[in-house]
């Protein structure tokens, strides 16, 4: 299952966002010195988790990993009960029957095994795709709060993404930002995900039994 822990996901879009007003940025490039920094600082993991839009899909994926989970569980038996017939009527058939038998069950074990590579890929790739989404709605918002906020610069300064060891806490714009995000990006429905892509997530992994 899916827990909003830090510990279970990991995150390839971390993120330390950095961005310039236009007025400061004319100014700047006027004087030929930078501007002074003006920093807002979030934990931007911890809003894309705990947004409505972030918890909907984790809430999707660990229904559709229960289900899975089931079809397995349903699946493996049956393989377990052809086995046991298979092995059964091992003793009265004739051997080219037996291979035959055999090889029919063998082929099922590998769509079995196949199906099961092939569902913990779906998960993978539905957690991410999807979570991309959140990800990038938040940086067009925190954009919009920096230009409102009068910041040209935002940190991401959730657990070790950064070094920062003190924040006033009137710098710290997450919630700000994950209101906002309801707001605006409220559910994202999960749907199949496109396969040829490489997951940058891990959804949580199935429990497979041995089927030999």
């Amino acid at each position: 299952m899916i827990k909003r822990n830090l510990g279970y996901f990991c995150f390839a879009a971390v993120v330390t966002v950095s961005l310039f007003i236009l007025t400061s940025a004319a100014r700047s490039q006027q004087s030929g010195e930078l501007p002074a920094p003006l920093v807002a600082v979030i934990d931007f993991k911890r809003a894309v988790e705990e947004s409505e839009a972030g918890r909907g899909i984790i809430q999707q994926i660990n229904e559709r990993h229960r289900r899975i989970q089931k079809e397995i569980a349903a699946d493996t038996s049956a393989l377990e009960e052809a086995k046991r017939q298979m092995e059964q009527q091992q003793t009265i058939l004739a051997p080219n029957a037996f291979k035959q038998l055999r090889r029919n069950y063998q082929k099922r074990v590998q769509a079995y095994r196949l199906r099961i590579q092939t569902e913990q890929k779906k998960l993978d790739l539905m957690l991410g795709q999807n979570f991309r989404k959140v990800e990038a709605k938040l940086a067009e918002i925190l954009k919009e709060m920096a230009q409102e906020l009068g910041a040209n610069l935002i940190m991401d300064a959730g657990p070790g993404r950064g070094n920062i060891l003190f924040t006033d806490s009137r710098l710290v714009v997450t919630e700000q930002a994950k209101a906002r995000l309801n707001k605006v990006l409220p559910y994202i429905e999960v749907v199949e995900p496109v396969l040829n892509q490489r997951p940058n997530l891990q959804a949580p992994q199935l429990q497979v039994p041995k089927v030999k």
